[in-house]
């Protein structure tokens, strides 16, 4: 196995763990009294850094996949 396939496998488990890592229900603020407001809110500063984490992933993954698909 080359060291392309190593990170695009090393990649796929780290978006596998970051997807059952992230718990929906603890996203939507509970304090609000109207729960569609929730779906509205603005994400917390933690949640901001796991969501563009995890779309630097999927966007490495889309891009290992074309290389990979190619050579």
């Amino acid at each position: 196995m080359g060291l392309l396939e190593g990170c695009w496998f090393l990649i796929s488990f780290l978006i596998i763990g970051v997807v059952l890592l992230v718990d929906p229900k603890n996203s939507i603020p509970t304090s609000n009294s109207n729960s569609m407001l929730g779906f509205f809110s603005s994400p917390s500063s933690g949640q901001q850094w796991l969501y563009r984490f995890s779309a630097l992933l999927i966007a490495n993954f889309f891009i290992l996949t074309i290389i990979l698909s190619i050579t």
